[in-house]
């Protein structure tokens, strides 16, 4: 019995003559208790695919937070907008202020796995995954030129189809996103945040201004640029939509917004972004979006009021002026009074 577990256990160690006492105090010196991995026997699933997938889970509950938290103070915005179009929106306010400060908590809770996030996403059996890689670049296109094209594509449609509002809607698109750039462009050169592909064991590496100087792409990680881009485009064609059709706007809006924390996923699995560039860019993104959207209807509310406030008589008399040619080549002016005659009385 001692012998057959030495040869289950050291098969390429057993010597032929030893007795089975020593053949199996040897077989246990050298070889050890053998221990089962539970991971491996229970499931056949490698032990890093285990730990991604448990990180990915973590990321994903906390992405999740981090899109409640940033864009729930603005869940009743366009609501809220429609009935105060009487003045002009206010650049920030204070929902615009509870969400930055929840983005900046979402920040500080998210950085402890900046490092192990960027390690994990790294590894090859992830990195060597051609559909992985293409949808990771899809989506980058989403949150870097992708709503320039749709801005500009939607204009145009607008105006050759002659569709107001879908015309203003690229418009309103293109603003935000140049909003969110702007505000973002600021962030990353104050901060001057080391991107991932630099050094994956550090992500505290700031220096204040650096994302200003000459040579500062490594150094522009912080907030992510895409994913401020991409969430600003949910936040104008929810906001729009919700105008147009209020009950569809539950259905695209999960949709968009989704989209755009994918947007920062992909980012990161590119290696160009720490999973804490994404909250505060979330929350630039969004308050550009419905920004613009506010302080434009605003505009378009405005203009609709003061013309239902001219009087009816100036506008008769505006409507019966006309333009005639007069001697000498010249115009004039005429005005046309229209008159009702009564019809004559009978029976007398």
């Amino acid at each position: 019995m001692a012998g057959a577990l030495t040869d289950l256990f050291c098969p390429d160690r057993v010597t032929p003559g030893m007795t089975p006492c020593s053949h199996a105090r040897r077989a246990a010196i050298l070889c050890g208790p053998r221990r089962s991995n539970p991971l491996h026997e229970s499931s056949g699933t490698p032990h890093s695919e285990v730990k991604f997938r448990s990180l990915l889970r973590v990321l994903v509950a906390a992405g999740t937070a981090i899109s409640a938290g940033v864009v729930a103070p603005y869940a009743g915005a366009q609501s809220s907008q429609k009935d105060s179009v009487a003045t002009t929106h206010p650049w920030l306010t204070r929902r615009d202020a509870v969400a930055g400060a929840l983005a900046a908590l979402a920040t500080v809770a998210i950085a402890p796995l900046d490092g192990r996030a960027a390690r994990e996403l790294q590894e090859q059996q992830f990195q060597r995954s051609e559909d992985l890689q293409s949808y990771a670049r899809q989506l980058a296109f989403l949150g870097g030129p992708g709503p320039f094209f749709m801005g500009a594509g939607l204009f145009a449609v607008g105006r050759l189809s002659r569709i107001p509002r879908l015309a203003d809607a690229g418009l309103h698109v293109t603003e935000a996103v140049l909003l969110a750039a702007g505000v973002n462009g600021l962030g990353k050169g104050i901060f001057g945040r080391a991107l991932p592909n630099v050094n994956m064991n550090n992500p505290d590496d700031f220096q204040f201004f650096r994302g200003f100087h000459d040579g500062n792409g490594p150094f522009v990680s912080f907030p992510s640029g895409h994913a401020a881009a991409s969430f600003a485009m949910a936040a104008v064609v929810t906001g729009e939509v919700d105008r147009w059709h209020p009950g569809l706007a539950y259905i695209v809006g999960p949709i968009a917004y989704g989209g755009a924390g994918l947007v920062g996923l992909a980012r990161m699995y590119q290696n160009v972004h720490w999973a804490s560039d994404l909250p505060l860019a979330a929350a630039i993104g969004t308050w550009s979006g419905l920004t613009v959207i506010a302080r434009s209807h605003a505009k378009d509310q405005r203009s609709a009021t003061r013309t239902r406030d001219v009087p009816a008589s100036l506008v008769d008399v505006l409507r019966s002026t006309s333009v005639v040619p007069t001697a000498g080549h010249g115009v004039g002016l005429s005005w046309s009074i229209p008159l009702e005659l009564g019809s004559p009385s009978h029976g007398q």
